[in-house]
């Protein structure tokens, strides 16, 4: 009897931990942490003369809306630009500008992390090209 209550003991641990193991994965993304102003972070040790603003507000459906690109030079000024976006269920955002009559321009980029407070992009075409954003403070 004691036998059978330790295996039974043990098959509840196992699968407490694997399901424990499976929400982590989770953890890294969340669409909804999507809306809201995101601040375009860089390496340690690379000099930027401003930075970029990523504003979502989402639309109907919530898997895609408008996308406010700011970008702020130190000697050019300031810059808004104006783009759509749609999330894909593959974990995949499609910044795209419209054209009207003519063929949208797309970037498509891969979603690595997705949290409350980070965001981390990989170019679909190209893997070495990565964004890394952080939760902007401010609201503009």
């Amino acid at each position: 009897m004691k036998t059978m209550k330790l295996w039974r003991m043990t098959w509840i641990m196992l699968a407490v931990l694997s399901l424990a193991s499976c929400s982590s994965d989770d953890d890294d993304y969340d669409v909804n942490n999507l809306v809201g102003t995101w601040l375009q972070v860089y390496e340690e040790g690379v000099v930027t003369e401003g930075y970029v603003e990523y504003t979502f507000t989402p639309g109907v459906p919530s898997t895609s809306g408008d996308c406010d690109i700011h970008v702020h030079d130190a000697l050019a000024g300031d810059t808004t630009i104006h783009r759509g976006y749609v999330l894909n269920d593959n974990r995949q955002i499609v910044i795209f500008e419209p054209m009207y009559g003519g063929t949208p321009v797309l970037q498509t980029w891969n979603i690595k992390t997705l949290g409350s407070s980070t965001m981390s992009w990989e170019n679909a075409d190209r893997s070495d090209i990565i964004f890394n954003f952080k939760r902007a403070a401010r609201q503009r």
